[in-house]
């Protein structure tokens, strides 16, 4: 797994929250709802997400959450970051220690190309393309 649950779900809020009308609020359990994630658990990431400034949230009737960082400029890995370890793309697969750091593992220079383009994948991907390739944008592209 690329991702853990947190992050994993934090990436789906974002995704919703950009696919969603420039400055509309929205509670964590509509995205929770709309999500099929469970709103304790996205209540916490959504806490993380607003701590590092990507969201932010609005008590009161016409309160909830809204994305303030720009889409185009919230990747992948810097979401991974809030919530994962480096140590997904810098152990052994094979649970030998660092990768690279012993002669062991038979996977160890196969495993470099793939991990670096994991890396490169993290770091260029966007959740704005994301966004764009979201069903929540083809519906409101469709309403439009």
């Amino acid at each position: 797994m690329l991702f853990s649950h947190s992050a994993a779900y934090a990436v789906r809020a974002l995704i919703w929250l950009a696919c969603q009308p420039k400055d509309s609020r929205w509670l964590a359990t509509d995205v929770a709802r709309m999500e099929g994630i469970p709103q304790p658990y996205l209540s916490k990431v959504l806490g993380v997400l607003k701590a590092q400034g990507f969201i932010s949230s609005t008590r009161g009737p016409k309160g909830g959450y809204v994305l303030v960082q720009a889409p185009e400029t919230i990747t992948l890995m810097k979401v991974s970051e809030l919530f994962d370890s480096d140590k997904r793309l810098t152990s052994c697969v094979l649970a030998y220690g660092a990768c690279g750091s012993c002669s062991l593992c038979p996977l160890g220079e196969l495993w470099d190309s793939t991990r670096d383009s994991i890396r490169n994948f993290m770091e260029t991907t966007t959740i704005e393309a994301l966004a764009q390739r979201s069903a929540y944008n083809e519906a409101a592209q469709s309403a439009k």
